[in-house]
Formats: structure tokens, C-alpha cells, sequence
């Protein structure tokens, strides 16, 4: 659940007293019922972890495993780092490395009890592309220092935490410039937010262990247009889309943007 006002969140405040786990409760069975038991949370006005800590426990009590989207790391919603904006500082890895640590940290160390797929990497404030320039090394720096402090807080190897990166837009360039993530992670290849797969891997690609998975939207705000209010995605288009992924070895994890969900469930 992405764009989440004026759908989702009008019938949880109207039925629910707010984003909360009495909505949520209802929006984890929908995903069980689907056959479903991965979620990223509404996003834009809402802290699924902070607004209400009943959400992520009932949501390993449900066997939902929890991620966060895909410019949110260490299971930090963007709404966290805008409520601490002060007290983290500007969200620039290059020059606040420490305190963006710290918030990083504190993320993983809040949820480290439940079952999350960890997002790594770093786009910039807000959705955006963290710079015009493809830095592949602040890049490595970004990834290699997250997953210290995933081995940290875990005590374990950081390859026994799931964790995913997502090529969606730009990000997509670091890695045609050649960045990798290490073998464990699981690369989500997205769409071009016109329903198409903007690649698929190899079969040298497909050996990872971490494997490939999908980001796909039904739902989609931004340039050149929103498809926000109308569900202008083809079944045929979806199926053959979906179909092609699949057929390629993208099979580890599959991801569906629908926005704030009416009508797109």
C-alpha cells in the first residue's frame, strides 16, 4: 500500500479511529486470503512501526513478513526520518554517515525480534534520486555498512537476515555500472511504471543465491503521469509481464504496489 489517502486512510480513521492494527488486522487477512504474506506498509502519512507497535507484532503473530519500501532502509519508514529531520540531519550519506548509522541502527534493533526482509541500499529524501551522478562507491559504503549493522544487532552473519535492494529508476543504473550486492540479497528488478519489465537477468544472473524478484505497480504517482485513480493496467498486459518474470527465474519474491488500494485489491 503506497499512495494510501484518500482510500485507505478515510475507511481506517472512519472504521478504526486511525492507520492502526484494528485496520491492519483486516488488510493481513486480505493478504493471507490472496495467498500473500509479504507487505510493505502504507508509507506517505503513516509509521506502520511507530503509529501503533501493536501492527508489527500482530503482524508476525499473523505470519505477515514485514518490509519496508524501496528508498526506506533498515526498516525505517520515511515518516521517522521526517518526524527526527532535526535530530538526524540531512539525509546525505556522504556527509552524515554517523547519525544516519544511528538511525539505521535503531531501526533494526526495534524489529529485530519479528520476521523482516531488510531493504538496503539509499535513494535520496523523499523518493528521489539520492544525486545526478551514479557514485557506486558511496554506493558499496551505503550497503557494506548497513550490513555491519544488520550482523551487529542479529549477532549473526548478515546472510542469515533476508534483506532485498531494488533497482527501480535510477537505481537501476548502479547497476548496469557494474555495483553489486552481495550473493545473499535478492535483487527486485522493477517496472517502467508503464506496466513493462525494464530487464530481466541472465542466466550467469540467475545462479545468485540471494535471487531476483519483482516490484511491479498498478498504482503509480509521478512524471509523466499518475495512474493513481484508475487502474490502467491490462490483465493481458499484467499476465504477460508477470509471465515473462517468471520465466526468466524472477521467482523469490513478488511485490505489488497498489497504491491505496480501492480498487486495485
Amino acid at each position: 500500500i503506497n499512495d494510501e489517502w484518500p482510500s485507505f486512510g478515510t475507511w481506517c480513521n472512519n472504521n478504526f479511529g486511525g492507520v492502526n492494527a484494528k485496520a491492519y488486522y483486516h488488510i493481513f487477512e486480505l493478504l493471507l486470503r490472496l495467498k500473500a504474506n509479504y507487505f510493505w506498509p502504507a508509507m506517505w502519512a503513516t509509521a506502520f512501526n511507530e503509529d501503533d507497535p501493536e501492527s508489527p507484532r500482530l503482524a508476525d503473530e499473523m505470519g505477515i513478513v514485514m518490509g519496508t519500501s524501496h528508498h526506506e532502509p533498515m526498516m525505517r519508514s520515511h515518516q521517522e526520518y521526517l518526524h527526527r529531520k532535526e535530530q538526524v540531519g540531512p539525509w546525505d550519506y556522504a556527509t552524515n554517515k554517523e547519525r544516519i548509522d544511528q538511525f539505521f541502527r535503531e531501526g533494526m534493533e526495534r524489529n529485530k525480534e519479528y520476521d523482516n526482509i531488510v531493504t538496503i541500499g539509499m535513494r535520496g529524501d523523499g523518493d528521489e534520486a539520492m544525486s545526478d551522478k551514479t557514485d557506486t562507491r558511496l554506493m558499496e559504503r551505503i550497503v557494506a555498512n548497513q550490513r555491519k549493522i544488520i550482523r551487529q544487532v542479529t549477532g549473526r552473519p548478515a546472510k542469515e537476515t533476508p534483506q532485498v535492494w531494488a533497482l527501480y529508476k535510477e537505481v537501476q543504473d548502479y547497476y548496469d555500472a557494474g555495483f553489486r550486492v552481495p550473493d545473499d540479497v535478492t535483487i527486485l528488478v522493477s517496472d517502467d511504471n508503464w506496466g513493462d519489465i525494464r530487464r530481466v537477468p541472465n542466466a550467469e544472473e540467475r545462479k545468485r543465491k540471494g535471487g531476483w524478484g519483482i516490484y511491479y505497480h498498478v498504482d503509480y504517482v509521478g512524471a509523466p503521469r499518475n495512474s493513481k485513480w484508475l487502474n490502467i493496467t491490462q490483465t493481458q498486459q499484467m499476465y504477460e509481464q508477470l509471465s515473462l518474470a517468471y520465466d526468466f527465474g524472477i521467482e523469490k519474491l513478488w511485490l505489488l504496489n497498489v497504491g491505496d488500494l480501492k480498487p486495485m485489491e
